[in-house]
């Protein structure tokens, strides 16, 4: 038995308690901002594109599912709009690999002209659907396909502060971290956006499923993309 396998077995009844609210298909959310640092005058809005580390969670402050968006819009007085998929990434559609990935979900590319966009994803591209199955994929499937999406988002939206996180990556499937990571990373650095990395976000302790953040790991994620726009 693998690591990877014997890690996902003894945290699935752990998993199974904290994350079973989690969303399995595209979550649009749109909330005001309710921060002690938030600016007078119009709200600055916030757009994130993601997978299920943003689309399986709340802004509920004080729920053990509050996201990191959540934390960050609060911080800084943004109203978010999520457009959130779990499963999905830059080449892999989600719910199921029936979904969509971010370059094809509905509303990325016709929104309002946005402060600020944050792109988290990646963690799911290490593999591509073939029929319901995964198989894995090579690297520069990845950058292609990373590069085609921020290239279209920069495109689409010249004035908003464009801000890539690498993915936020738990225990498993950890041999995959450093390709897609570089991956995102060069496309990144491609069309001009700020790339934030995320080493250490998502240990073992704040993962009860060796993928998905418990609330410690949310926060973790949020003060790193805090530090990283601040």
């Amino acid at each position: 038995m693998t690591r990877d396998t014997w890690l996902g077995r003894r945290r699935w009844w752990v998993a199974g308690a904290v994350l079973g609210m989690l969303a399995i298909a595209v979550v649009l959310v749109v909330v005001e901002p309710g921060s002690e640092r938030a600016r007078a005058g119009d709200p600055r809005s916030m757009v994130v594109v993601g997978d299920s580390i943003s689309a399986s969670y709340n802004d509920e402050p004080g729920s053990p599912l509050q996201a990191w968006w959540s934390l960050v819009a609060r911080e800084l007085g943004y109203t978010p709009t999520v457009l959130a998929e779990a499963g999905s990434g830059y080449q892999r559609p989600g719910a199921g690999c029936a979904g969509t990935t971010f370059g094809d979900r509905p509303g990325v590319f016709d929104q309002p002209p946005p402060d600020l966009i944050v792109v988290e994803g990646g963690r799911n591209d290490w593999a591509r659907c073939d029929g319901t199955d995964l198989v894995e994929v090579d690297p520069e499937v990845v950058l292609a396909a990373a590069d085609d999406f921020l290239g279209r988002l920069t495109r689409a939206y010249p004035e908003a502060r464009v801000v890539v996180l690498a993915p936020p990556w738990g225990p498993l499937q950890l041999r995959y971290a450093d390709d897609v990571t570089a991956a995102v990373e060069a496309a990144a650095d491609r069309h001009g956006c700020e790339f934030v990395r995320m080493d250490g976000v998502l240990p073992e302790e704040r993962t009860p499923d060796g993928v998905h953040p418990d609330l410690g790991g949310s926060q973790a994620i949020a003060e790193t993309v805090l530090r990283a726009l601040d």
